[in-house]
């Protein structure tokens, strides 16, 4: 049975979406993502942020109001808000895009997640980042993007990633060790198989194209 999913949407770049809400998922809109969400027809379980990049005036009455003068951003505000909840699986919309330090600090969130015991993904105009510590990512051979030359790349956020082993791409690794300043894993491709990422110790943020 697949995970209950919480799904956060920012006000950064709006991409097109066919989202299929289930019982038991949760939508949270950050700031200006109510904005979004209203464009896309989707209705928030909960609202909140600083509303300083919100444009609508239909807030509702429950929204939670946050001081612009704060330690977390309001991407950061609803991830907490959904692992209290005790959701272990993200997907981030308008997280990508726009401001590029807001594009790294949602990238930062993932991190976050990913040392939490969760999981999120960041959705963009044509691909999509997942942030992986000390675990694995995997892509079935049926998903839409798993054809052949679609790009997947892979870069290490801590220092050093030990372990990374690539399989089912057109490049495999086995046992690699990957670092922050030096970006080996970039431009791999999908092969139509199915395919994993693995990283025994350390972060990696996988990129790819949808």
């Amino acid at each position: 049975m697949e995970s209950e999913i919480c799904y956060i949407f920012g006000a950064g770049e709006r991409t097109g979406s066919d989202i299929s809400l289930r019982p038991g998922d949760f939508v949270i809109a950050a700031d200006g993502g109510f904005d979004y969400l209203e464009e896309l027809g989707l209705r928030a379980d909960c609202v909140l942020g600083d509303f300083d990049s919100v444009l609508s005036s239909d807030l509702p009455p429950d929204s939670m109001r946050y001081p612009a003068e704060k330690d977390d951003t309001d991407m950061m505000l609803a991830i907490r808000l959904g692992l209290k909840k005790g959701y272990r699986e993200f997907a981030i919309y308008g997280g990508l895009g726009g401001r590029l330090d807001h594009t790294l600090a949602n990238i930062q969130a993932l991190t976050y997640l990913s040392r939490n015991g969760a999981a999120g993904t960041l959705y963009g105009q044509g691909y999509a980042i997942r942030v992986v510590t000390d675990n694995t990512i995997s892509f079935a051979k049926d998903l839409p993007e798993n054809k052949e030359n679609t790009i997947c790349s892979v870069f290490s956020l801590s220092d050093i990633c030990v372990n990374v082993t690539i399989r089912g791409l057109r490049y495999e690794l086995e046992n690699a060790t990957l670092t922050n300043s030096f970006p080996l894993g970039i431009s791999n491709e999908f092969t139509g198989k199915k395919s994993f990422i693995h990283v025994e110790k350390g972060t990696i943020a996988v990129l790819w194209y949808l």
